[in-house]
């Protein structure tokens, strides 16, 4: 992962993002993570209906698919979590700059 993201998690405890692929060709997908009070970080995956997003349609909670991948401690379990859900680590950024749904 690039330094400023690292930075991001462990200084500013701000979360970062990457584009994925996802599940289904009807939606679009991320990584995120987040970093927990007690020094961890949760990684996770989101997924939101395409035409929600295409047509600027708001949309709630329920319109969210996420999924839980792992909580670990280090930025090199960060790294490989993220690996292993078959996105670059060096992706991940400030999640404006990824589109990531705040």
């Amino acid at each position: 992962m690039r330094t400023e993201v690292a930075n991001r998690l462990t200084m500013t405890k701000s979360l970062v993002s990457a584009r994925r692929e996802p599940e289904s060709q009807d939606r679009y997908a991320w990584v995120w993570v987040f970093p927990l009070q007690d020094g961890t970080f949760r990684v996770s995956t989101v997924e939101i209906p395409k035409n929600l997003v295409d047509e600027d349609i708001c949309f709630a909670e329920e319109d969210i698919e996420r999924v839980q991948v792992a909580v670990v401690a280090t930025l090199e379990a960060v790294d490989s979590a993220v690996s292993d859900l078959g996105v670059d680590p060096n992706s991940l950024d400030a999640p404006w700059k990824n589109d990531f749904p705040l």
